[in-house]
């Protein structure tokens, strides 16, 4: 593999500042964005960034360009940028540039890929693209960023892997250097190293390695979480019943690829869309804790401008929570104030937005909204009263488990009754009348950067911020706000009436029948049992440090380099979450407690997380804390070489992604 190198440095008898990126997808190519912008301003001598990665920059892996032309964003074009805009609060310069939906029509449709050049040219702001344009995208924004670079920068990229960081001696003999070993034995001395590698191979946890090992012994198929994309589908069998858990959009990806992927089309016959087979295709039988699949996307607009900030669930509210010194409980303390914000984002956009679908003029309902406690009794019959139609209502219990009193006799019935859900959502979200859908979304979003100083306190317990934030509200927010496009669920709805696809229904539990040597699933709906020879756990891999597959990071836990973020209760019993341990300013915190100064990590594999895309016009937190690491990295060159770089400490808190 060969280094490409994109720029060529000013004479300079200054040493360059040398900056090793690891990983340079979305959010590795923000960083490098900001890098450049900022060495064009602060005039800080010479640098050298290295790029690090054997797939594409922009891309990275999961964006790359090379895969199925089949797979999509969840993401509508008009709401996907690149670049930093005038709402970014950060020190460093604005560097504007097209969204996603922009950069088709003054770029796009020039592309050389004449699949993509096309699908440039019909795509429309509300439209979902190929994960493949918005590669071409990113691409479009790395180039951007270094055409040309500023005078004394050289950006170099490496198409490999790095497998091993060490430190060395600098050549002024003050201080060590960090050396990135690469795959061909190459290596890189930098002054700092940023590890924005988030989607690494990860092994199997154990209740999934121990299905692995039955589906050995029994000559089954089994196929572990993963990213459908990158997976051997042709283990999956063609013509036999395949059990799926899962049903958000990795199992979108997965249907996709076993039916249109296999040779199978979608064709529209009057005013209805059918599948017809290839002959290739399984049988998947889905399930899961819902028993439905994610909510479409919306696809229109709010009728009333979003709200510059948080109502009820504000920084000075989080502040007057941890003011009272106790122990936290997500359910107790925090959902109460996210809950109100939320139904208040719902409610603002259905009363402003569709003011004849509430019985009271809008001032009468804001005040009588702020009067009363969110989900408390009175609140329920102030509601009743106030919003007539209960369809205009948010619940989020419902929204939550929309079946999970659910009881049916057959599996005709159980058809009935999902196929009956999927058509209504598809319905109310491609419908601007209910568009206060959009409102709880967006406040959804904005609750996120307020909750930073709460999830990341001792006071909040840690088994609550697991179980309960990581593992239901985050899954909530997915359900509800970050689901397939539309059209996926019409194609869901064709494959059920092609005999393609059936529902097993809520509250799935799958287990391993060894006295049959097989898989077996049952549903709380129904009372019988479904088995087969073949199962897909449709989910996407959690990150665990301890179980990562990849050789940087299982060199460094080996030496005790780096660690896993482990958390304790108040009875002091700790709880590791498997994300490599970072300390407030995102240096790699070793096995020992010490701070590793010259190395960050950055990415959903640390406990702060935030998605690598950033919607246009939102002070985007992704767009902020890259500004602010690459001006502190910028200034190492002012700094004693184990100085630590100073980036400020972050406020942010895990995020929900998007995902493509």
């Amino acid at each position: 593999m060969t280094t490409e190198e994109h720029a060529m440095t000013e004479p300079s008898t200054n040493r360059p500042l040398v900056l090793a990126l690891v990983g340079v997808g979305p959010r590795g190519a923000g960083l490098l964005e900001r890098l450049v912008a900022n060495a064009a301003v602060l005039g800080s001598g010479p640098v050298e960034v290295h790029l690090i990665d054997p797939f594409p920059a922009g891309g990275g892996r999961v964006w790359r360009s090379a895969q199925s032309e089949l797979l999509r964003l969840n993401t509508t074009a008009e709401d996907l940028t690149a670049f930093v805009d005038h709402t970014v609060a950060m020190a460093g310069p604005v560097t504007p540039g097209p969204t996603l939906a922009e950069w088709c029509q003054t770029h796009g449709v020039d592309l050389d890929d004449r699949a993509l050049a096309a699908e440039a040219a019909s795509l429309g702001p509300l439209d979902f693209p190929t994960r493949r344009l918005a590669s071409a995208y990113l691409d479009f924004a790395v180039r951007r960023a270094l055409s040309p670079p500023p005078a004394g920068t050289t950006v170099l990229t490496h198409r490999q892997r790095a497998v091993d960081l060490r430190c060395g001696p600098r050549p002024d003999a003050k201080g060590d250097r960090e050396v990135v070993v690469l795959e061909n034995g190459e290596t890189i001395e930098a002054d700092a190293v940023v590890l924005l590698n988030s989607h690494v191979d990860v092994g199997p946890a154990p209740r999934f390695a121990a299905l692995a090992d039955f589906a050995t012994e029994h000559g089954l198929t089994y196929l572990p979480p993963g990213y459908a994309g990158d997976l051997d589908l042709s283990a999956v069998p063609a013509g036999q019943d395949v059990l799926v858990r899962g049903f958000g959009l990795d199992f979108v990806d997965l249907m996709v690829l076993l039916t249109e992927g296999r040779g199978g089309r979608f064709v529209t016959r009057g005013d209805r869309l059918v599948y017809e087979p290839s002959g290739s295709e399984p049988h998947l039988l889905v399930g899961s804790r819902r028993g439905v699949p994610y909510h479409a996307k919306p696809t229109y607009r709010l009728r009333v401008p979003r709200p510059p900030g948080t109502t009820f669930c504000t920084p000075q509210a989080v502040s007057a929570l941890l003011g009272r010194g106790e122990t936290l409980h997500f359910f107790d303390d925090v959902w109460p104030l996210v809950g109100r914000e939320v139904a208040w984002g719902y409610y603002r956009e259905l009363g402003l937005g569709h003011p004849d679908r509430i019985a009271t003029s809008w001032s009468d309902f804001a005040e009588g909204f702020a009067a009363l406690e969110w989900g408390s009794e009175a609140y329920d019959r102030w509601i009743a009263d106030a919003v007539p139609d209960h369809a205009d209502r948010f619940d989020p219990a419902a929204v939550d488990r929309p079946l999970r009193q659910l009881r049916v006799a057959d599996a005709d019935e159980l058809s009935t009754v999902v196929r009956r859900y999927v058509r209504a959502d598809l319905a109310r979200r491609a419908d601007q009348r209910h568009s206060a859908d959009l409102g709880a979304f967006f406040a959804l979003l904005a609750v996120l950067p307020v909750l930073g100083p709460v999830l990341g306190s001792p006071q909040l317990d840690p088994r609550s911020l697991v179980a309960d934030f990581y593992g239901w509200f985050l899954g909530f927010f997915s359900f509800w706000a970050s689901g397939p496009p539309p059209d996926r669920l019409e194609q869901l709805l064709a494959l059920e009436e092609a005999g393609v696809v059936s529902f097993l229904g809520p509250g799935l539990e799958v287990a391993a029948d060894v006295e049959r040597g097989v898989f077996v699933a049952r549903s709380s709906a129904v009372a019988y049992e479904v088995e087969a020879h073949a199962l897909v756990d449709a989910t996407l891999p959690a990150f665990d440090l301890g179980r990562a597959e990849d050789p940087l990071l299982a060199a460094l836990l080996a030496r005790g380099e780096v660690s896993s973020h482990v958390l304790r209760d108040p009875a002091g019993r700790p709880l590791d979450t498997g994300q490599l341990r970072t300390d407030a300013t995102h240096h790699l915190v070793r096995a020992d407690g010490s701070v590793a100064p010259r190395r960050l990590a950055l990415g959903m594999h640390t406990a702060v997380k935030a998605a690598a895309f950033a919607r246009p016009c939102t002070n985007a937190p992704v767009h902020r804390l890259n500004d602010q690491v690459a001006r502190a990295l910028l200034a190492l060159r002012h700094h004693p070489a184990e100085e630590a770089v100073g980036v400020p400490a972050d406020d942010e808190p895990v995020g929900a992604g998007t995902r493509g």
